[in-house]
This record gives structure tokens, sequence and C-alpha cells, in this order.
């Protein structure tokens, strides 16, 4: 993939140096949310050999995940500069990276609104350099704005994805924001791309769960059973047992639903998540008694259970 340097031909930029710099990638840990395999990489973009005039200290902070440094570089060129795409670029990038790194919501979506005014403000250059992997860090950002954002997410990602951008997470986003919107055909599909690309057991429960929506059981299972026979992660082999346990009991099979959820509990004595599961099978047996002993002992186990809490208000 090639990039112009045409944006950078103005004359106050001809006599500072110019360089040639590469940046890589690298990887951060995949985020997996309760309630749910919801998970979003922060993978950096794959960013090509580009023509900077600017100074290589910021780029070389960039390749050394320096993020804080790389933004008070940046926004130190920036004020000199306010509309140089490298820079801004470069920003973006690290305030998106900062943002994966916060504890404190405020913090990360300080962060983030930051990226995404520096990426838009790239985006508003003409021809700018990396606007591929521009968009696909966007697409990113927005996605953790929340649910609001998640059309626009979809467009930037989509976009990327059209110019080249081979990232597996950038799949992983389309097919959350898909799922997130109630669009599941889409969703599906985009999950069975990311397993024919890498063939992760994540996506595997993903798409398993979405199945089950579409009431595609027997596709479902057999993900199902192929991850909980496989998967060296605990987390990952429970979720496996309570979707497949949540699928018998929407089939009818009662006690396959309840060793599901016994076996869950094998794993992980404190599982609140399975003893409300064996709630609701009891409640659909018709054994309120025994249902309403199970949402107690998963309030005991977690009390912010909301789920289990409604059911003993409802019963």
């Amino acid at each position: 993939m090639k990039y112009s340097s045409e944006g950078f031909s103005d004359s106050r930029r001809r006599h500072r140096r110019r360089a040639l710099s590469v940046l890589i990638i690298a990887m951060a840990a995949i985020t997996v949310i309760s309630g749910g395999v919801l998970f979003a990489r922060a993978r950096m973009p794959i960013l090509p050999v580009v023509e900077t005039s600017q100074s290589l200290d910021a780029v070389q902070l960039w390749q050394d995940g320096l993020y804080l440094k790389t933004e008070a570089t940046t926004t130190d060129a920036l004020s000199r500069y306010p509309m140089d795409d490298i820079p801004l670029t470069l920003r973006g990038f690290s305030r998106f990276y900062l943002a994966m790194e916060q504890v404190d919501p405020e913090l990360k979506q300080e962060y983030l609104v930051n990226a995404v005014r520096d990426l838009r403000r790239v985006l508003l250059l003409p021809a700018p350099q990396l606007e591929p992997q521009v968009r696909y860090v966007l697409g990113k950002s927005y996605f953790h704005r929340g649910a609001f954002f998640l059309p626009a997410a979809i467009r930037e990602l989509e976009f990327a994805y059209n110019q080249g951008i081979d990232q597996l997470d950038l799949l992983e986003y389309l097919a959350l924001a898909n799922r997130e919107l109630g669009y599941v055909e889409e969703a599906i599909m985009l999950f069975q791309k990311a397993i024919d690309r890498d063939g992760e057991e994540i996506h595997r429960l993903s798409l398993a769960d979405l199945l089950i929506l579409q009431g595609q059981y027997e596709s479902a299972d057999d993900l199902l059973q192929r991850v909980i026979a496989e998967t060296s992660d605990l987390i990952l082999q429970q979720h496996g047992m309570l979707s497949r346990g949540k699928m018998m009991r929407e089939l009818g099979d009662y006690e396959g639903s309840l060793e599901e959820f016994d076996a869950v509990l094998e794993i992980n004595a404190s599982s609140a998540e399975a003893h409300f599961h064996r709630g609701e099978t009891f409640l659909a047996m018709e054994r309120t008694d025994r249902a309403r002993f199970e949402w107690r002992e998963a309030l005991r186990l977690n009390p912010n259970h909301i789920e289990s809490f409604q059911r003993l208000q409802d019963y």
C-alpha cells in the first residue's frame, strides 16, 4: 500500500530534516466483559513506511510504546504547526492507547474524546498519508465511546477494511458493534470470518451465542462442545458450559441443562451465574421453591446480582 507525501510539500517544511520512518505493530490484552464474551483488542495499526519532515523523536517514542511522552512531544510540535498530519495522527493514536490503559472510566472517556478530535482533524486534511490506519483507530475509539457511537464505529471500520487494513481485531470490533445494534446476521458473518482467519476460541463462543439467538442449535452446540473440550482457559470453559446449559433449557432438556450448570460449579463453586441459571431451569420445571433457593444462593455469592434480586421480587 503506497501513500503520497504531497501533504508535506509547503515551503515552511522544506527547511526541516526529512527522514523515512517505519512504525511497527504491538499488541495489548483482550478485554473480556462479564455477562458474555465481549472483547476488544488494543492492537496497534500496521503503519507503512511514511515520509515525515518531523523530528524522529515522536516516531521513536511511539515505536517504544511511550504513549504519554509521544502525546507530549506531538503536542509541542502541534503548538507550532497545528495541522501537521503525522503529529496529529501519532497523538490521536497515543491517546486511544492511553485510554485503553485507564481504570477510571471518566479519564478513559476524556482520552477517547481527544483521540477522536485529533483523528477527525487528520481527515480534514487533503490526502492524509495514513488515512486507512486513522479510520481504523478512529473506529475503535468510537466503539469505546459507547452505544450512541456504534454506527460511526462501523462506518470507519468498514472504510479501513475496504482500504486493506487486515487486522483480526477489526473484524472483532465490527462483529461486536453489529451485535450490539441487533444486526445478528452481519455479526454472525463477521465472527465466521474471524474464525476462518485465526480460529480463536473466543470467536467460536461468540458465534455460538449468536447462533442460539437464531435458533441454529446444532451448529451452536458443535462450537460449544469443541471449546469446552479443548480450551485451557477456565473462564471460556465456564462461558461455554453456561451457554450450553441455557440452550438445553430452551430445548426443554432440563436435566441436561442442570448438568451443565453443575459442571460450572465444579470448576468455580462461587459462580453466581451458575446458581442463577439453575434457578431459571427449576422455574421452567415449575419448581419455584427450589428456584428461589438458587437465586438466594446467587445473591449470597454476589450481592449485586441484579437478575437474581429481580427474580426474588417477582417470585
